[in-house]
Protein backbone atom coordinates (compact mmCIF):
# COMPACT_ATOMS: atom_id res chain seq x y z
CA UNK A 1 0.00 0.00 0.00
CA UNK A 2 2.79 2.58 0.28
CA UNK A 3 3.41 5.27 2.66
CA UNK A 4 0.34 5.90 5.42
CA UNK A 5 -2.78 7.02 3.61
CA UNK A 6 -4.06 10.49 5.26
CA UNK A 7 -8.08 10.43 6.26
CA UNK A 8 -8.57 13.84 4.91
CA UNK A 9 -8.94 13.21 1.41
CA UNK A 10 -9.57 10.91 -1.02
CA UNK A 11 -6.90 7.26 -1.33
CA UNK A 12 -7.53 7.60 -5.47
CA UNK A 13 -7.28 9.67 -8.27
CA UNK A 14 -10.60 11.36 -10.41
CA UNK A 15 -8.26 9.30 -12.96
CA UNK A 16 -7.98 6.31 -11.19
CA UNK A 17 -11.78 6.07 -11.14
CA UNK A 18 -11.94 6.65 -14.45
CA UNK A 19 -9.75 4.18 -14.84
CA UNK A 20 -11.98 1.11 -13.01
CA UNK A 21 -14.67 2.64 -14.52
CA UNK A 22 -13.62 1.74 -18.09
CA UNK A 23 -12.90 -1.79 -16.99
CA UNK A 24 -16.87 -2.53 -17.15
CA UNK A 25 -17.62 -5.32 -19.18
CA UNK A 26 -21.04 -7.51 -19.50
CA UNK A 27 -21.14 -10.84 -18.78
CA UNK A 28 -24.51 -12.93 -18.76
CA UNK A 29 -25.40 -15.89 -16.08
CA UNK A 30 -27.59 -17.47 -17.98
CA UNK A 31 -30.64 -14.80 -19.10
CA UNK A 32 -29.32 -12.55 -16.71
CA UNK A 33 -26.97 -9.72 -17.96
CA UNK A 34 -24.08 -8.67 -15.14
CA UNK A 35 -21.96 -5.57 -15.41
CA UNK A 36 -18.42 -6.29 -13.92
CA UNK A 37 -15.66 -3.65 -12.94
CA UNK A 38 -12.68 -4.07 -11.53
CA UNK A 39 -9.52 -2.27 -9.30
CA UNK A 40 -6.73 -1.59 -12.63
CA UNK A 41 -3.88 -2.74 -9.82
CA UNK A 42 -5.03 -5.57 -8.92
CA UNK A 43 -2.94 -8.38 -9.92
CA UNK A 44 -5.79 -9.38 -12.54
CA UNK A 45 -9.29 -9.26 -13.76
CA UNK A 46 -10.42 -11.25 -10.85
CA UNK A 47 -7.95 -10.26 -8.27
CA UNK A 48 -8.10 -8.73 -4.51
CA UNK A 49 -8.46 -5.27 -4.65
CA UNK A 50 -5.06 -4.09 -2.91
CA UNK A 51 -7.31 -1.63 -0.98
CA UNK A 52 -9.35 -4.23 1.14
CA UNK A 53 -6.12 -6.42 2.09
CA UNK A 54 -5.42 -2.94 4.30
CA UNK A 55 -8.81 -2.81 5.76
CA UNK A 56 -10.64 -5.05 8.29
CA UNK A 57 -11.69 -7.23 6.38
CA UNK A 58 -8.80 -7.95 4.57
CA UNK A 59 -6.84 -7.97 8.09
CA UNK A 60 -8.81 -11.08 9.08
CA UNK A 61 -8.56 -13.20 5.94
CA UNK A 62 -5.04 -12.87 6.53
CA UNK A 63 -4.45 -14.12 9.74
CA UNK A 64 -7.50 -16.48 9.05
CA UNK A 65 -5.25 -18.02 5.80
CA UNK A 66 -2.74 -19.37 8.11
CA UNK A 67 -5.71 -21.82 9.12
CA UNK A 68 -5.99 -25.49 7.83
CA UNK A 69 -8.98 -25.59 5.96
CA UNK A 70 -10.62 -28.26 8.14
CA UNK A 71 -10.85 -25.37 10.81
CA UNK A 72 -11.48 -22.76 8.27
CA UNK A 73 -14.41 -24.63 7.37
CA UNK A 74 -15.76 -24.62 10.88
CA UNK A 75 -15.50 -21.33 12.11
CA UNK A 76 -18.88 -19.56 12.94
CA UNK A 77 -19.52 -16.21 14.19
CA UNK A 78 -20.51 -15.90 17.74
CA UNK A 79 -23.90 -14.35 18.90
CA UNK A 80 -23.68 -13.41 22.84
CA UNK A 81 -23.03 -10.38 24.67
CA UNK A 82 -19.89 -9.47 24.69
CA UNK A 83 -19.58 -10.56 21.01
CA UNK A 84 -22.43 -8.15 20.21
CA UNK A 85 -20.43 -5.62 22.12
CA UNK A 86 -17.56 -5.78 20.09
CA UNK A 87 -19.36 -5.87 16.50
CA UNK A 88 -21.32 -2.81 17.54
CA UNK A 89 -18.20 -0.80 18.70
CA UNK A 90 -16.58 -2.18 14.91
CA UNK A 91 -19.62 -1.67 13.21
CA UNK A 92 -19.81 2.49 13.98
CA UNK A 93 -16.07 3.14 12.98
CA UNK A 94 -15.84 5.89 10.07
CA UNK A 95 -14.07 4.18 7.47
CA UNK A 96 -14.21 7.05 4.77
CA UNK A 97 -11.94 9.41 3.50
CA UNK A 98 -13.39 12.94 3.20
CA UNK A 99 -14.63 14.24 -0.21
CA UNK A 100 -16.80 16.78 0.28
CA UNK A 101 -16.14 20.32 1.73
CA UNK A 102 -19.26 22.23 2.99
CA UNK A 103 -22.10 22.61 0.89
CA UNK A 104 -24.16 19.82 2.32
CA UNK A 105 -26.13 20.58 4.91
CA UNK A 106 -27.50 17.69 8.18
CA UNK A 107 -29.98 17.04 9.75
CA UNK A 108 -30.96 15.27 13.04
CA UNK A 109 -34.41 14.68 13.62
CA UNK A 110 -37.24 11.50 14.68
CA UNK A 111 -39.82 9.88 13.75
CA UNK A 112 -42.54 8.99 16.51
CA UNK A 113 -43.34 5.11 16.16
CA UNK A 114 -46.53 3.44 16.92
CA UNK A 115 -45.23 2.21 20.35
CA UNK A 116 -44.27 5.68 21.09
CA UNK A 117 -40.20 5.61 20.57
CA UNK A 118 -38.49 8.09 18.94
CA UNK A 119 -36.83 7.17 15.80
CA UNK A 120 -33.77 9.08 14.97
CA UNK A 121 -33.32 10.10 11.49
CA UNK A 122 -30.75 12.05 9.41
CA UNK A 123 -31.92 14.47 6.44
CA UNK A 124 -28.91 15.55 4.00
CA UNK A 125 -29.92 17.89 1.45
CA UNK A 126 -28.11 21.06 -0.45
CA UNK A 127 -29.41 24.12 -2.09
CA UNK A 128 -29.39 22.60 -4.91
CA UNK A 129 -31.42 20.48 -3.88
CA UNK A 130 -34.92 21.94 -5.93
CA UNK A 131 -38.34 21.79 -4.51
CA UNK A 132 -40.05 19.21 -5.91
CA UNK A 133 -36.81 16.50 -6.31
CA UNK A 134 -36.72 12.94 -5.21
CA UNK A 135 -35.35 11.13 -2.05
CA UNK A 136 -33.23 8.43 -1.57
CA UNK A 137 -34.41 6.49 1.70
CA UNK A 138 -31.43 4.46 3.03
CA UNK A 139 -31.36 1.47 5.74
CA UNK A 140 -27.70 1.03 7.35
CA UNK A 141 -26.07 -2.32 7.29
CA UNK A 142 -24.76 -4.46 10.76
CA UNK A 143 -26.18 -7.74 10.74
CA UNK A 144 -29.18 -6.22 12.46
CA UNK A 145 -27.44 -6.26 15.34
CA UNK A 146 -25.32 -3.19 14.82
CA UNK A 147 -24.43 0.12 12.63
CA UNK A 148 -25.42 3.60 12.85
CA UNK A 149 -25.61 6.84 10.44
CA UNK A 150 -22.17 8.11 11.19
CA UNK A 151 -20.24 5.91 9.32
CA UNK A 152 -22.15 6.76 5.83
CA UNK A 153 -21.92 10.73 5.93
CA UNK A 154 -19.42 11.06 3.73
CA UNK A 155 -21.55 8.51 1.35
CA UNK A 156 -24.81 10.45 0.97
CA UNK A 157 -22.92 14.11 1.16
CA UNK A 158 -21.13 12.61 -2.09
CA UNK A 159 -24.55 11.23 -3.45
CA UNK A 160 -26.03 15.01 -2.58
CA UNK A 161 -23.28 16.88 -4.20
CA UNK A 162 -23.63 14.56 -7.26
CA UNK A 163 -27.18 14.07 -7.80
CA UNK A 164 -29.37 17.21 -6.03
CA UNK A 165 -31.44 14.21 -4.01
CA UNK A 166 -32.64 14.36 -0.71
CA UNK A 167 -31.45 12.00 1.32
CA UNK A 168 -32.75 10.28 4.84
CA UNK A 169 -31.38 7.89 6.24
CA UNK A 170 -32.75 5.66 9.83
CA UNK A 171 -31.30 4.70 13.34
CA UNK A 172 -33.50 1.57 13.64
CA UNK A 173 -33.99 -0.43 16.47
CA UNK A 174 -31.11 -3.01 16.64
CA UNK A 175 -31.97 -6.80 17.53
CA UNK A 176 -31.70 -8.81 20.05
CA UNK A 177 -32.75 -6.10 22.27
CA UNK A 178 -35.33 -5.52 19.79
CA UNK A 179 -36.95 -8.37 18.33
CA UNK A 180 -38.20 -9.28 14.65
CA UNK A 181 -40.69 -6.97 13.67
CA UNK A 182 -39.50 -4.36 15.33
CA UNK A 183 -36.47 -2.91 13.58
CA UNK A 184 -38.67 -3.80 10.29
CA UNK A 185 -41.73 -1.59 11.60
CA UNK A 186 -39.58 1.41 12.21
CA UNK A 187 -38.21 1.38 8.98
CA UNK A 188 -41.93 1.36 7.17
CA UNK A 189 -42.45 3.73 9.51
CA UNK A 190 -39.91 6.21 8.49
CA UNK A 191 -41.07 5.09 4.92
CA UNK A 192 -44.42 6.18 5.89
CA UNK A 193 -43.34 8.83 7.67
CA UNK A 194 -41.43 10.36 4.52
CA UNK A 195 -44.14 10.03 1.73
CA UNK A 196 -47.08 11.81 4.25
CA UNK A 197 -44.08 14.53 4.91
CA UNK A 198 -43.37 15.11 1.30
CA UNK A 199 -43.97 19.00 1.61
CA UNK A 200 -41.92 19.47 4.40
CA UNK A 201 -39.27 17.88 3.20
CA UNK A 202 -39.94 19.80 -0.29
CA UNK A 203 -39.58 15.89 -2.02
CA UNK A 204 -41.59 14.31 -4.76
CA UNK A 205 -43.41 11.50 -3.29
CA UNK A 206 -44.08 9.80 -6.47
CA UNK A 207 -39.95 9.77 -6.44
CA UNK A 208 -39.53 7.89 -3.61
CA UNK A 209 -36.41 5.24 -4.01
CA UNK A 210 -35.46 2.72 -0.86
CA UNK A 211 -32.17 1.66 -0.71
CA UNK A 212 -29.92 -0.35 2.51
CA UNK A 213 -26.60 -2.26 2.50
CA UNK A 214 -26.17 -5.64 3.67
CA UNK A 215 -28.92 -6.30 6.73
CA UNK A 216 -30.16 -2.66 5.44
CA UNK A 217 -30.67 -3.75 1.98
CA UNK A 218 -32.69 -7.00 3.12
CA UNK A 219 -35.05 -3.96 5.44
CA UNK A 220 -34.91 -2.24 2.20
CA UNK A 221 -36.48 -5.04 0.37
CA UNK A 222 -39.02 -5.17 3.21
CA UNK A 223 -40.65 -1.89 2.43
CA UNK A 224 -40.91 -2.47 -0.83
CA UNK A 225 -42.62 -5.86 -0.29
CA UNK A 226 -44.74 -4.26 2.12
CA UNK A 227 -45.62 -0.96 -0.03
CA UNK A 228 -46.79 -3.85 -3.17
CA UNK A 229 -50.02 -1.91 -4.51
CA UNK A 230 -49.10 1.31 -3.20
CA UNK A 231 -46.71 4.28 -5.00
CA UNK A 232 -45.07 4.80 -2.19
CA UNK A 233 -41.68 2.89 -3.06
CA UNK A 234 -40.60 4.53 -7.06
CA UNK A 235 -37.66 2.24 -6.82
CA UNK A 236 -35.12 0.07 -5.04
CA UNK A 237 -31.30 -0.16 -4.47
CA UNK A 238 -29.97 -3.36 -2.69
CA UNK A 239 -26.33 -2.94 -1.97
CA UNK A 240 -24.96 -6.97 -0.97
CA UNK A 241 -28.29 -7.33 0.56
CA UNK A 242 -29.09 -10.28 3.16
CA UNK A 243 -32.16 -11.70 0.74
CA UNK A 244 -31.86 -15.77 1.51
CA UNK A 245 -30.74 -15.64 5.15
CA UNK A 246 -32.36 -19.33 5.40
CA UNK A 247 -29.79 -20.56 2.53
CA UNK A 248 -32.96 -21.86 0.52
CA UNK A 249 -31.64 -23.72 -2.58
CA UNK A 250 -32.93 -23.94 -5.82
CA UNK A 251 -31.88 -23.69 -9.38
CA UNK A 252 -30.36 -19.99 -8.79
CA UNK A 253 -29.24 -20.28 -5.30
CA UNK A 254 -26.85 -22.88 -4.00
CA UNK A 255 -24.70 -22.82 -0.72
CA UNK A 256 -21.32 -23.05 -2.10
CA UNK A 257 -18.19 -22.03 -2.88
CA UNK A 258 -19.19 -22.87 -7.00
CA UNK A 259 -20.34 -19.91 -7.40
CA UNK A 260 -17.11 -18.09 -7.02
CA UNK A 261 -14.01 -17.58 -9.19
CA UNK A 262 -10.77 -16.64 -7.33
CA UNK A 263 -7.40 -15.34 -8.60
CA UNK A 264 -5.19 -18.33 -8.69
CA UNK A 265 -2.43 -16.70 -7.21
CA UNK A 266 -4.69 -15.13 -4.26
CA UNK A 267 -7.16 -18.84 -3.72
CA UNK A 268 -6.87 -19.07 0.15
CA UNK A 269 -6.68 -15.70 0.80
CA UNK A 270 -9.99 -14.95 -1.63
CA UNK A 271 -11.75 -17.65 0.59
CA UNK A 272 -11.19 -16.39 3.31
CA UNK A 273 -12.18 -13.17 2.67
CA UNK A 274 -15.46 -14.64 1.16
CA UNK A 275 -15.61 -16.96 4.57
CA UNK A 276 -15.72 -14.17 6.62
CA UNK A 277 -19.90 -13.40 5.38
CA UNK A 278 -20.69 -16.94 5.10
CA UNK A 279 -19.87 -17.65 9.08
CA UNK A 280 -22.46 -15.24 9.79
CA UNK A 281 -25.03 -17.52 7.88
CA UNK A 282 -27.03 -19.52 10.21
CA UNK A 283 -26.35 -17.29 13.14
CA UNK A 284 -29.82 -15.37 12.87
CA UNK A 285 -31.62 -18.21 14.57
CA UNK A 286 -30.04 -16.79 17.92
CA UNK A 287 -31.64 -13.46 17.19
CA UNK A 288 -34.92 -14.99 17.41
CA UNK A 289 -35.11 -14.94 13.59
CA UNK A 290 -36.35 -18.77 13.36
CA UNK A 291 -38.55 -19.55 10.20
CA UNK A 292 -38.73 -18.19 6.54
CA UNK A 293 -41.52 -15.23 5.70
CA UNK A 294 -41.86 -13.08 2.50
CA UNK A 295 -40.12 -10.09 4.84
CA UNK A 296 -36.97 -11.61 6.29
CA UNK A 297 -36.50 -14.12 3.25
CA UNK A 298 -37.72 -12.31 0.16
CA UNK A 299 -36.03 -15.07 -1.87
CA UNK A 300 -38.17 -17.69 -1.57
CA UNK A 301 -41.53 -15.58 -2.10
CA UNK A 302 -43.31 -13.59 -4.89
CA UNK A 303 -40.88 -11.24 -6.98
CA UNK A 304 -43.32 -10.22 -8.70
CA UNK A 305 -45.11 -6.64 -8.47
CA UNK A 306 -41.50 -5.51 -7.28
CA UNK A 307 -40.28 -1.47 -8.64
CA UNK A 308 -37.53 -1.55 -10.72
CA UNK A 309 -34.47 -2.73 -9.08
CA UNK A 310 -30.82 -2.50 -8.42
CA UNK A 311 -28.19 -4.76 -7.13
CA UNK A 312 -24.66 -4.20 -5.97
CA UNK A 313 -22.15 -6.64 -5.09
CA UNK A 314 -18.88 -7.57 -4.22
CA UNK A 315 -17.52 -10.80 -5.80
CA UNK A 316 -15.68 -12.37 -2.81
CA UNK A 317 -18.96 -11.73 -0.81
CA UNK A 318 -20.85 -14.38 0.42
CA UNK A 319 -23.80 -12.52 -0.40
CA UNK A 320 -23.25 -12.34 -3.71
CA UNK A 321 -25.01 -15.46 -3.91
CA UNK A 322 -28.12 -13.69 -2.82
CA UNK A 323 -28.31 -10.85 -4.80
CA UNK A 324 -27.12 -13.15 -8.76
CA UNK A 325 -30.14 -15.22 -7.40
CA UNK A 326 -32.80 -12.51 -6.15
CA UNK A 327 -31.99 -10.93 -9.89
CA UNK A 328 -33.04 -13.67 -11.73
CA UNK A 329 -36.44 -14.19 -9.82
CA UNK A 330 -37.05 -10.66 -10.07
CA UNK A 331 -36.35 -10.86 -13.75
CA UNK A 332 -38.26 -13.76 -14.66
CA UNK A 333 -41.54 -11.97 -12.84
CA UNK A 334 -41.11 -9.06 -15.45
CA UNK A 335 -39.22 -7.07 -12.97
CA UNK A 336 -36.76 -4.46 -14.54
CA UNK A 337 -33.52 -4.94 -12.67
CA UNK A 338 -29.86 -3.81 -13.29
CA UNK A 339 -26.69 -6.04 -11.58
CA UNK A 340 -23.27 -4.53 -11.13
CA UNK A 341 -20.69 -6.83 -9.36
CA UNK A 342 -16.95 -5.38 -8.34
CA UNK A 343 -14.36 -8.11 -8.96
CA UNK A 344 -11.44 -8.50 -6.08
CA UNK A 345 -14.32 -7.03 -3.68
CA UNK A 346 -15.68 -8.31 -0.23
CA UNK A 347 -18.34 -7.29 1.73
CA UNK A 348 -19.16 -3.89 2.92
CA UNK A 349 -17.59 -1.03 0.38
CA UNK A 350 -20.15 1.73 0.91
CA UNK A 351 -19.60 3.15 4.11
CA UNK A 352 -15.25 3.68 2.99
CA UNK A 353 -16.46 6.61 0.43
CA UNK A 354 -12.83 8.03 -0.53
CA UNK A 355 -10.67 4.99 0.03
CA UNK A 356 -12.30 2.30 -2.02
CA UNK A 357 -13.56 3.60 -5.60
CA UNK A 358 -16.34 1.20 -5.61
CA UNK A 359 -18.27 3.33 -3.11
CA UNK A 360 -17.59 6.25 -5.53
CA UNK A 361 -18.83 4.45 -8.02
CA UNK A 362 -21.83 2.81 -6.44
CA UNK A 363 -23.11 5.73 -5.98
CA UNK A 364 -22.67 7.09 -9.81
CA UNK A 365 -24.58 4.03 -10.37
CA UNK A 366 -27.56 4.15 -7.88
CA UNK A 367 -27.61 8.20 -9.29
CA UNK A 368 -28.11 7.01 -12.88
CA UNK A 369 -30.44 3.98 -11.90
CA UNK A 370 -32.43 6.31 -10.25
CA UNK A 371 -32.39 9.54 -12.75
CA UNK A 372 -33.55 6.59 -15.59
CA UNK A 373 -36.60 5.83 -13.05
CA UNK A 374 -37.60 9.24 -11.85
Amino acid sequence: MGKKKSWDRKWYTDEFLQEMKATARVQRDGDLEIIEKYAPDAVSDIGIDPRLLGGQLGRNAKMMAVLPNFILDRLKMKVDEKSIANFRKNSVQIASAVCVRGGIEMEDSVVLAADGYRIPIRVYRSENCARGCGCLYFMHGGAFIGGGLDPYDEVWKVFVEKFHMVVVSVDYRLMPENPYPIPYEDCYCVLEWIYNHADTLHIDKAHIFVTGDSAGGNLAQYCSTRAKGTDMVRGQLLLYATLNMFCIEDKYYKRDGKNFTYEPRQKKLSRCVTRQLEMMVGSFRELGIEKPDPYRNPYTFDAAGNPPTFISVGALDFLKNDGIAWAHKLQDAGVEVKVVVYNGMGHGYLNAMGVFPQAEDVVDEMGLFIRRHS
